[in-house]
């Protein structure tokens, strides 16, 4: 009985050690064939990464530029400042900005507030702020622009009269 029980085990060790050894190469031809598939999509992934990087610190360069606006809605200059400083990463950042008044309903709008606007009830001030950046990808992909245009906007009001 013991001799049947040992001649189990040592065809079935036999059986696998040759699986094994027939086996031997394939694993390493299958790796060279998925490796690049795992590199394209590493690539991709990390040009999503910074196109939601950028993305993000555009529009919070607006929102920063805004804030200083409220508070300052004369300053032009200081409004980009403060979306340049928000953003300093990004090289290619523009920004643009307006101010004014305007009907709290949001009619009768007067840039620069040079006049009260002709409401029926109080006006409030507000600014508005686009920043503008152009994103380029590590790798030009086929179907996609070569850059990518990206806006972020923010528009802040505040009680005028």
């Amino acid at each position: 009985m013991l001799l049947i029980v040992n001649r189990t085990i040592r065809r079935k060790f036999i059986r696998l050690w040759t699986s094994y050894v027939q086996e031997s190469g394939s694993s390493l031809s299958e790796l060279a064939l998925v490796i690049p598939f795992f590199l394209f999509i590493l690539l991709v992934l990390v040009d999503l990464g910074q196109a939601y990087y950028y993305a993000i610190s555009i529009s919070s360069a607006a929102h920063a530029a805004a804030i200083y606006g409220v508070q300052n809605p004369t300053d032009v200059n200081g409004m980009i400042s403060a979306a340049s400083a928000n953003a300093p990463d990004i090289k290619s950042l523009s920004t643009n900005v307006s101010y004014g008044c305007e009907c709290h309903d949001g009619s009768s709008v007067v840039a620069d507030c040079s006049a009260p606007p002709a409401c029926s009830d109080n006006y409030v001030n507000f600014v508005a702020v686009t920043t503008t950046a152009t994103f380029t990808p590590i790798v030009p992909y086929p179907g996609i622009p070569a850059s990518l245009t990206l806006t972020g906007s923010a528009r802040l009001r505040s009680g005028g009269d």
